[in-house]
């Protein structure tokens, strides 16, 4: 059965295939798509030439003859009025002498449609680039909300960072302020103690003062009186050697030989004690200087001396104080305080001697001006040692390894803020086995 011819109308032909052209064997376009009508202005009666250029296959002389024969080949043409280019076939109409090109923009982006001019609904249905134009189309609206998503997620990492920052900072801050108020705490505890024990001090040397002056005021007359009744009894002894019966019996019952000879060493032990009482009188008052708040000129080693003999009955046990004393300056300072630093140090020092069993104990005093211009005190001990693990805490407020009610843990830190107080440093070196050196150093202007 012979088909019936079919003839479509060239407006729904426009429709069918809205990126065809017609063109003649003299290259005249004369029919094309309704989309190639609006992006190429009278495209209708104009050379392919003029509206096209032909990029693929390579034709020297673009003729009708010469595309006919590349009919075989895709064909890629570039709009001479905008960037589209289209690719399709040639298909020459042997009987009617034109040459129909069907084909499809090139399209690989969906932004490219702006570009150029072209909608979606451009296309014909039936195009495979419509398909895969709304695949891109699907595509750029996924990564449009990818995009969206990872804003999001962005901000809320921001948002989180700045909680987490937010909160550690805070966290820093209560840090700091437990810190803080452990310092103030024991600067309390410690100075409290210390004012309670200065006052105690300075309360005792006053209360011995008084009658210790009427003691030693006494005692060059009591020694004077002394060797005059020696004197006197020996006289007596001289002129009249017969005494009674009872005389001589009671001088033998008293050992009056012996009496006279000891007598005069008892006065003078007396005079030494007395003498001994005041010096440390002297030195509590020293250490104490509970008249001296602000900050004074004084001598580094008076302070020293002082604490050395209110520890003397630490240092009295088999402990060799050794001093090497430097050519030291007057130091500006607040004295009591410093006189803590070194009672905390020297007692300290005493303690671990006299836990070791070592024959040889020592603590090595030694000052000095360095090239910086600082006093230097050094303490040294010939003791156990500190383990490294625990100098990095000696100085941390109520950190002890003593036992329990034999330390508080506050004197090292104590030393510690005093020794930052006066713009100075102190330093440890330790080794276990060979013992510990404390420095302190102190600007001197």
């Amino acid at each position: 059965m012979h088909p019936p011819d079919l003839t479509l109308p060239p407006q729904l032909f426009a429709q069918a295939f809205p990126f065809h052209f017609v063109f003649k064997s003299d290259r005249t376009i004369v029919q094309s798509g309704e989309v190639l009508q609006r992006l190429i202005p009278q495209i209708i009666g104009s050379q392919l030439e003029r509206c096209f250029q032909i990029k693929r296959p390579i034709i020297q002389n673009v003729n009708f003859a010469a595309i006919s024969k590349q009919s075989h080949s895709i064909f890629t043409l570039k709009s001479l009025h905008s960037e589209m280019i289209l690719k399709g076939q040639m298909m020459p109409v042997t009987d009617s002498e034109v040459i129909f090109f069907l084909g499809s923009p090139v399209v690989t982006e969906i932004s490219q449609l702006n570009q150029l001019g072209i909608k979606l609904k451009d296309f014909a249905i039936h195009d495979s680039v419509t398909d895969f134009l709304f695949l891109l189309q699907a595509k750029s609206n996924l990564m449009d909300e990818l995009t969206e998503q990872q804003d999001k997620l962005k901000d809320a990492l921001r948002e989180k960072e700045a909680i987490a920052a937010l909160a550690e900072a805070r966290a820093k801050t209560v840090e700091q302020a437990i810190e803080n108020l452990q310092k103030t705490q024991s600067q309390l505890i410690q100075a409290e103690k210390m004012s309670g024990l200065g006052q105690m001090m300075a309360g005792i040397a006053h209360e011995v003062n008084n009658p210790l002056n009427f003691i030693n005021g006494n005692l060059s007359h009591i020694n004077n009186y002394v060797k005059d009744l020696i004197s006197l009894l020996n006289l007596y002894q001289k002129h009249f050697p017969q005494a009674s019966p009872e005389i001589l019996n009671y001088m033998k019952e008293i050992d009056l030989e012996f009496l006279l000879e000891d007598l005069p060493c008892l006065v003078s032990s007396v005079e030494m004690g007395g003498h001994r009482i005041r010096d440390i009188i002297l030195s509590l008052r020293n250490f104490s200087r509970l008249d001296e708040a602000e900050q004074k000129n004084v001598d580094l080693h008076e302070g020293i001396e002082s604490t050395l003999l209110i520890l003397n009955h630490k240092l009295k046990h088999n402990i060799e104080v050794v001093r090497d004393y430097g050519s030291l300056p007057k130091v500006l300072c607040y004295p009591a305080q410093l006189n803590q630093v070194f009672m905390n140090i020297i007692s300290n020092a005493a303690d671990e001697l006299l836990e070791t069993d070592i024959k040889y104990k020592q603590i090595a005093i030694q000052t000095s001006v360095n090239e910086l211009n600082y006093a230097c005190i050094r303490i040294q001990d010939n003791g156990k040692g500190i383990p490294t693990e625990i100098q990095k805490k000696i100085f941390t407020p109520f950190f002890t390894t003593k036992p329990i009610g034999k330390g508080t843990g506050l004197g090292l830190s104590i030393s510690y803020q005093i020794i930052e107080k006066h713009h100075g440093t102190i330093e440890v070196i330790s080794e276990v086995g060979k013992g510990t050196e404390f420095t302190i150093k102190i600007p001197l202007s």
